[in-house]
Formats: structure tokens, sequence, C-alpha cells
């Protein structure tokens, strides 16, 4: 995939020590609401490809989803979890066109999942691989390819957008094809996007940090409560049937230029302890950030957060369609 990242670089692409991607002379579009086109190659993304006549079964005891809901045509979110139901990595799971499993997450964490699966692999007829120079990922906001060109697997979000994979040496068709209909945009676009949307990405610095209904994957149709066993299940369970759970990930804004980093805690005015921490942020111009932290019920009816060393400061609650009453 170097001649990939070569190619976008010699398209006015740079990258972020994340592999974030950002091109010269584009600024992120904040305000989605006129139906704009345009695509993203999400190189901040890894892949795990799993092949073998026990992938599914395999999957199925290592994950929160129900991965006998997968097909080329419905891909999934699921959860790896640790035996005490801490969330290593959030993924989506496709499907390929040539019946292999793709778990896409963060590429922080792709070495640390391989691991972590691989001890309880060797019990099956399954082999896992880093799959992220293989395939190149797209991201799609309203834009629509030709039913002719061939994607190796894909993922339809409730907003409209899509996410697209293709083999690594196709890469290039890709753009020319997606060039010529719409226009390229960069990460924080898409970011943005995701936390509109509550979808949380976690990397290595949130890893095995939160139960999954923390990160509200329970609303992202993420976790499965009637597959069966699965490594992490009784505690997740117990979240859910016990009435157990004290936290929730939140979209907030806050009126500040000062980066934050996944995993910056959050402190609420009149508690002289740790309240939350934060998943993702994003500026969105100079002065402006959007979030989504993960907070204590406690902390979440306070107006005024303290985000890392900043000074306590007003915040405001935004919307996630999904919890709407």
């Amino acid at each position: 995939m170097d001649n990939w990242h070569s190619f976008l670089k010699k398209n006015g692409a740079k990258f972020s020590n994340k592999k974030e991607i950002s091109f010269e002379k584009i600024q992120p579009i904040v305000d989605h609401s006129e139906k704009e086109s345009f695509f993203i190659p999400l190189t901040h993304l890894g892949l795990i490809q799993l092949e073998g006549t026990d992938a599914r079964q395999f999957l199925q005891g290592q994950v929160t989803c129900d991965v006998r809901l997968l097909s080329k045509d419905n891909s999934i979110f699921g959860a790896r979890c640790t035996p005490k139901g801490r969330t290593l990595t959030n993924f989506q799971l496709h499907e390929t066109c040539d019946d292999k499993l793709l778990m896409i997450m963060h590429r922080s964490l792709i070495g640390l999942v391989i691991k972590d699966l691989s001890r309880y692999a060797v019990f099956f007829k399954v082999t896992l691989i880093d799959a992220t120079e293989l395939y190149a990922v797209f991201g799609l906001v309203n834009v629509t390819l030709d039913s002719q060109f061939d994607v190796s697997s894909s993922f339809s979000y409730k907003d409209g957008r899509e996410l697209v994979t293709i083999a690594g040496h196709h890469a290039t068709d890709l753009w020319d094809e997606l060039s010529n209909i719409s226009t390229v945009d960069g990460y924080n676009s898409w970011e943005t996007l995701n936390i509109q949307s509550g979808i949380p990405i976690l990397q290595k610095e949130t890893s095995g940090s939160f139960v999954p209904q923390m990160l509200n994957l329970d609303y992202l149709d993420a976790i499965s409560f009637t597959k069966g066993c699965y490594t992490g299940q009784e505690v997740i369970a117990r979240m859910k049937y016990l009435g157990k759970l004290k936290r929730k990930m939140y979209r907030i804004t806050r009126t500040s230029n000062q980066i934050v980093s996944p995993g910056t805690p959050c402190y609420v005015e009149d508690i002289n302890q740790i309240s939350g921490y934060v998943i993702s942020s994003i500026q969105l111009d100079s002065n402006f950030q959007e979030l989504l932290v993960v907070l204590t019920d406690q902390a979440a009816i306070s107006q005024h957060m303290s985000i890392g060393n900043a000074n306590i400061e007003k915040v405001q609650y935004l919307p996630i369609s999904y919890m709407k009453s």
C-alpha cells in the first residue's frame, strides 16, 4: 500500500501521526445540511482478515454481535471485550465478495486485537492476518457508485453514509471513479459525522476502559443479548438486566482551541474526582469543538465541566438521534 499512500500524497494528502488524512486547500465540511457529495480515504482505519471453515463459528464466541446476521449485503457493528467485559475495540464486521471476514477498526488496535484473538484461534480452522495493507477503505457521503464497480465489501450507515473496502491494487481506480462524481475531503469531515451520529471509534488510549453499553454500542445494535456465550458476556448481560450501568456516552460542544486527545479525563463542578473521559473530538473551527464523552449519570446533570487541564467551563449537550425518546 506504499503506492497508494504515495498516490494520495501526490494528490495533496497529508497524514497525521495516526494516519488521519487531510488535503491541502480543503477546509473540513462542517454544515452537512445541503447534501454535499464527497468521499474520504479512511487511512486511519485498519483491517483484520479472517479466513477458514471455522471463521464464523470462532468469531461468534469472541465478539458481542451475532455473526449469524452477517452477509455480503448486511455488515454489522460489534465489539471485542475482555473476560471482565471491557471493550478492547469496537469494529465493523464485513463479509467480502470472496467470502472472507473483515473486522474494521482504528489501526492503532490491530496488533493488540490479533494477539488477543490468536490465543483462541488455535482451536479452530481459521487464520487471522493484519490486512491493513491489502485493502483501501473509503467513506462515501451522498455518493452512489456505479453498480458495476467491484468493491470488496460495504457498510451502510443510518445517516446515509457508506463505507466501502476495495483491494489495494484497485484503490486508484476507485479514486478516479469517485473523483468524476464527487470531491475528496479529509478525516475531520468523516469524524464530525461519526460524532454527530454518536458512533465511537476506540483507539489505543481508550481501549479496555469501558463496557460496551457505556459507549452506547447497544443503541448501535452491536450487542446481541440472545446469541449465547461470548467473552465478557456475563458482565455485559448483568449491566443490562440488573440495571448497574452508571455511565453513558454523550455528545457535547465547548468553546476551545486546545486539542483534546482520546482518554483525556473530564471533571465536573463540585465533584472532586474524574467524572468521565473523552472518546473522540473534532475541532470544527478555530475556537469550537464537538466531542463524544463517557460520563457518570451524576456528572451528566452538570452544564459545567473541565476537560484535561482546562478551567471549568460551560458545555452544551447536543442530541444523538438514537437516544431521542
